[in-house]
């Protein structure tokens, strides 16, 4: 008896290291789950048995809190130290999810194709062997707000044999059965069997058999596996609509109107597989067959994709790895598609969708080489007709291939931008595809877009057609690269714009490149091309992209100019009053963009002859060079010639260099420096003095030199013929220039030494001279005036008046002796009316003609409405 105090002392001792231990074990599991506020009610506790009135606590992923009420853990210590769960008892709880818990990373769906089947197939000897929840309530976060069930489940373990039950019910009737989940799972021989029934409802019922054994005589490492699955779709209850719409799930009302067969999936199989589950071996060791069947007699509504009908059967067989048997027969029907909203708002729908694929199995397939008919066709406001014959390899690593590929596709509309519109598009295409594991390559042997009608902001075309000759496309298998090289060509039947006239163009162009996601400055891109239209305006370009730099070069086909001018029969902005009748012209032009834009222009005219406005030129012949950089612009020409101008007075040969330079903001704000300008003239030139004109000023001074005038072809140019003489006269002219016009002050011409003669002969001259006899003194000495002064100073105004302070000094040799005479005239000649009678009364040509008789007949209007000519 006196040992006894030290025995219950020590034991004593034992249990509070018990108590100690579960206790920081206890705390040490509720650190790493994460466990807030716990609080229980212990009711009772002993060595094999712990009662708690309640159990609440919370998680924080998922977001989660649990009431749990009368729960009841049981279990027996087998060895010491080493207790085993036995009964796990819950009379009521809640557990409420408030936050769905966040999805894993998006796992590489391939990685999941080779495992190896378990070693160990037996229950866990630390599962409880007894589970029974008489009622426990789960609130689940939906789109109504908190979705509330009830749930009730028992669980049985007895000599590795497991028997399940889990009942379902609605919160708000708790005395209809909605889920019923049974079953069994038990292992023979180490290796699993499994009997599954799940009804919903009424609604879904699935039922699930599958056994796994060693068979006697097989390899030892095969395992033979059998079983079947049974799957139903009822048209739904009233009450899974009723979950249907608290879930917010796509479910039309004509959908559920259309559903009124069930859906049945039937499979069987039985094969012989090795542990390891990866394609290789099983393409290597495995034997059995197997089949699944799929029947949708009515419309089945498929949340976020639509409504599916048809039906599907496969059949295959394996011996020793090898194929024995393979049948594809797949004609489904999606009806009222759920496309994604952005391309429905470019134009993309379709009232139904059709799916087949088809293998009939009588050619020896492989792995390596699985035949599969592919057929794809819409109907509704997008039409597409896909077929293919694809060669699909599941041996890793996987590839496919499409081979005598056809498509073609309809559309009514497409909006690719709110600003772009297409009407009628037809494609139709014949290609060759091969995805592989790394990389993908597609082919297109032909191709060919139509569209009826095409408008981009202010840009409208019809009949437009591209055809694209055999191309290439390929890069890697996550498109971060892509590779093409292709030939197009554009013809667009007429283009309406408001910088272009309305006719058809043509492009032809071989393109190639490279595009690289992961770094911009990889892209490449070469482009050869020819851009033509129906007026026979042709440009070439050259075009290359590389490391961020763009170089594009261009040349205008030599237009001649006898057959027609194509840029005025292309471009709105050709000078309406600019018409070319011969000669030649030509361009070419480059432009390089890395961190700002340079361009290069260079024009050559050769005899170029026309019409401006009413004046008449001919041989005009320059080569202009135009610079951009820096956001300026240099227009230069060194050497431009015109051989003659006819504005009622022939002028030329005239030489020109000159050079123009402007801010691109400001394009006719700039400077223009003229270097030399030489008009042959009557005989003598007209020269302007090298000066550079201010276009931002009010007002510019242009210094005419006038040398060497043939008095004699001047006096010609006048419409009158009873003035006459001869002489040279030479001076200098300072023009004005502004907006309103020109105007000369300060003028003064002066002939040259050593003076000429004169002889004016008016008719009528007896009749002017009667009574005057000052008037015939002068009109006397001016019948054969020989001068040795001829001198005048030169005004004009913004009216046109050119206005002439003249002095003649000389002699009539015949008139008293020769008698030394003085005369100062003074003469004005409305200049605009003397050009307009020299135009009408010349042989200038008939269009500059109805120009001067529209410009009188707009003047004369004006006067007669009061306005100034």
């Amino acid at each position: 008896m006196r040992h006894w105090p030290k025995v219950l002392l020590t034991m004593l001792i034992l249990v509070v290291l018990l108590f100690s231990a579960g206790y920081w074990y206890w705390q040490k599991t509720l650190q790493t789950l994460a466990i807030h506020n716990l609080q229980f009610g212990i009711k009772t506790l002993s060595l094999h048995q712990l009662q708690l009135k309640h159990l609440s606590f919370e998680l924080e992923q998922p977001a989660v809190k649990a009431e749990l009420n009368d729960l009841v853990i049981r279990w027996h210590f087998p060895s010491l130290f080493r207790p085993t769960l036995q009964q796990i008892s819950l009379g009521s709880g809640k557990v409420i999810l408030t936050q769905w818990p966040r999805s894993a990373p998006d796992k590489d769906p391939l990685a999941e194709l080779n495992y190896s089947l378990p070693s160990n197939w037996q229950i866990p000897t630390q599962f409880p062997k007894q589970i029974d929840i008489k009622q426990l309530m789960l609130s689940l976060p939906c789109p109504a707000g908190q979705c509330d069930y009830l749930l009730a489940a028992q669980l049985q373990i007895a000599e590795q044999h497991l028997r399940y039950q889990l009942y379902g019910y609605d919160a708000a009737n708790a005395d209809i059965l909605r889920l019923n989940l049974q079953g069994d799972y038990q292992t023979v021989q180490g290796l699993p069997l499994l009997n599954s029934q799940l009804t919903f409802d009424d609604s879904i019922s699935l039922n699930l058999a599958q056994t796994l054994s060693q068979q006697v005589g097989k390899q030892p490492e095969l395992l033979h596996t059998s079983g079947n699955i049974t799957l139903q779709i009822a048209p739904p209850s009233p009450w899974l609509l009723q979950q249907i719409s608290a879930w917010q799930l796509e479910l039309p009302a004509d959908a559920v109107a259309q559903f009124t067969a069930p859906v049945t999936l039937n499979s069987d199989w039985q094969f012989d597989l090795p542990k390891q589950l990866d394609l290789i071996s099983i393409s290597q060791q495995a034997s059995g067959n197997g089949q699944l069947t799929l029947h949708l007699p009515s419309p089945l509504s498929v949340p976020g994709i639509g409504q599916l009908q048809g039906q599907l059967q496969l059949e295959i067989g394996l011996s020793d790895g090898e194929l024995s048997l393979y049948k594809l027969n797949s004609e489904l029907a999606l009806l009222q598609p759920i496309l994604p909203d952005a391309l429905q708002q470019k134009g993309i729908q379709a009232d139904i969708v059709n799916i087949r694929l088809y293998a009939d199995g009588k050619t020896k397939p492989q792995f390596t080489a699985l035949p599969v008919q592919v057929s794809i066709s819409s109907q509704g406001a997008t039409n597409i007709s896909f077929n293919s014959a694809a060669i699909i390899n599941l041996i890793p690593p996987l590839s496919a291939t499409l081979q005598h590929s056809e498509l073609a596709l309809q559309q009514q509309t497409f909006t690719p931008t709110p600003q772009t519109r297409l009407e009628q598009l037809s494609l139709h295409s014949q290609f060759t595809a091969n995805w592989l594991d790394d990389s993908w390559q597609l082919d297109i042997k032909t191709a060919q877009l139509i569209l009826q009608h095409l408008s981009v902001n202010d840009i409208s075309a019809k009949t437009i057609q591209l055809d694209i000759s055999p191309s290439k496309f390929n890069g890697d298998s996550q498109f971060h690269r892509i590779d093409f090289k292709s030939q197009i060509a554009l013809t667009l039947g007429s283009i309406k714009q408001t910088e272009l006239l309305t006719q058809s163009w043509q492009w032809q162009a071989d393109i190639s490149g490279k595009l690289d996601l992961t770094t911009a400055s990889q892209h490449a891109l070469t482009v050869n091309g020819a851009l033509s239209n129906h007026a026979n305006l042709g440009i070439n370009h050259q075009l290359e992209y590389q490391n961020k730099q763009l170089e594009l070069n261009w040349q205008l086909d030599e237009m001649f100019l006898l057959a027609g001018n194509p840029l005025m029969a292309s471009f709105t902005s050709w000078p309406a009053l600019l018409e070319f009748s011969r000669g030649r012209m030509n361009a070419s032009g480059s432009l390089h963009y890395t961190d700002s834009l340079k361009a290069q222009a260079n024009l050559n005219l050769s005899g170029i002859s026309g019409i401006y406005d009413r004046s008449l030129f001919k041989d005009l012949s320059a080569e202009l060079n135009l610079n951009y950089d820096a956001n300026e612009i240099t227009l230069t020409t060194e050497n431009t010639t015109l051989k003659e101008i006819d504005h009622g007075v022939v002028v030329g040969p005239l030489k020109l260099a000159a050079q123009y330079h402007a801010l691109a903001s400001a394009p006719v704000a700039g400077k223009l420096t003229v270097t030399q300008l030489l008009l042959q003239a009557m005989g003598g030139q007209i020269t302007v003095q090298p000066v550079t004109l201010d276009l931002t000023k009010e007002q510019q001074e242009v210094i005419l030199q006038l040398s060497q005038i043939n008095l004699a072809k001047l006096l010609q140019q006048h419409p009158t013929t009873d003035l006459t003489g001869n002489g040279r006269i030479s001076g200098t002219v300072p023009l004005l220039i502004n907006r309103s016009g020109a105007t000369i002050k300060n003028g003064h011409i002066a002939a040259e030494s050593p003076g000429g003669e004169l002889q004016y002969r008016p008719t009528g001259a007896e009749n002017m001279a009667a009574g005057n006899s000052g008037m015939k003194v002068v009109l006397d000495a001016l019948n054969d005036f020989h001068y040795s002064v001829l001198a005048s100073d030169v005004s004009y105004n913004n009216q046109g008046q050119l206005i002439l302070t003249l002095n003649l000094q000389g002699s009539n040799p015949a008139l008293e002796g020769g008698r030394a005479i003085n005369l100062n005239i003074n003469l004005e000649e409305d200049i605009p009316a003397l050009i307009t009678s020299l135009q009408l009364s010349s042989k200038i040509s008939d269009k500059i003609k109805q120009r001067v008789q529209q410009r009188i007949q707009q003047s004369s209007a004006n006067r007669a409405n009061g306005a100034k000519p």
